[in-house]
């Protein structure tokens, strides 16, 4: 699981680059995430993640692979935690080794510059 389609297709062509078949896996962009509520069983899942477990119900492991800041490891927590109470489905968070995202990790695996982004504001 991704926070964006970048950070998907970032992964998939790292995976290529190391000769694996990234179309081996089941890849999905949550087209972003949220903060949490307060009491995180009160909080729920991404749409697209209910979506495709729906439509996957055979799916029984999820990485959660995104951004690694304050918004991307609260949100990889919470969904871990929920996805665990609700779900038959064993969890693992992993972070990109290096860098904010997986955008910026392929970057510096390719060592092209990182672009820098706006500092977004809290009212969100």
């Amino acid at each position: 699981l991704f926070e964006s389609a970048v950070d998907l297709l970032s992964y998939g062509t790292m995976q290529k680059l190391d000769g694996k078949d990234w179309r081996r896996e089941n890849l999905l962009s949550l087209a972003g995430v949220y903060k949490p509520k307060a009491k995180i069983e009160e909080s729920s899942l991404p749409a697209a993640l209910v979506q495709y477990l729906a439509d996957y119900p055979h799916i029984r492991k999820a990485v959660l692979r995104l951004d690694n800041d304050y918004t991307g490891r609260i949100a990889a927590d919470t969904i871990k935690t929920l996805l665990s109470q609700r779900y038959a489905v064993k969890v693992a968070i992993q972070p990109p080794p290096q860098g904010k995202d997986y955008n910026d990790c392929l970057c510096m695996r390719l060592g092209l510059p990182v672009t820098k982004r706006k500092e977004r504001s809290k009212e969100r």
